[in-house]
């Protein structure tokens, strides 16, 4: 799933459900094949929580909070990304919107 946002850009958001079955969509601020970093102003995690976490045209797939740091967390996904869905990711993350 990708948003608008005010620059024009596109923004990769994620999909994350938590332990509880609430699920939030989040801004991707970066991706990695082993996981990604969200912002998570909206979202109470903490370092070690289980989520299930959704991106763009893809499944829910397991994912670990690594790291918690201001309005920002680190997550990391069970199974790596390969590297094609990455490029795709990527590119949804830096895309801008076509008029």
């Amino acid at each position: 799933m990708a948003a608008d946002v005010p620059n024009g850009a596109r923004q990769l958001i994620a999909q994350c459900r938590t332990r509880s079955g609430g699920v939030l969509d989040l801004p991707v601020l970066d991706i990695s094949p082993i996981g990604c970093m969200i912002d998570r102003r909206a979202w109470s995690i903490r370092p070690d929580d289980r989520v299930l976490i959704k991106l763009e045209d893809l499944a829910f797939q397991p994912a670990t909070v690594i790291w918690v740091e201001d309005d920002r967390a680190g997550l990391m996904f069970e199974q790596l990304l390969y590297e094609p869905i990455l490029a795709r990711l990527r590119k949804t993350l830096l895309t801008p919107r076509t008029q």
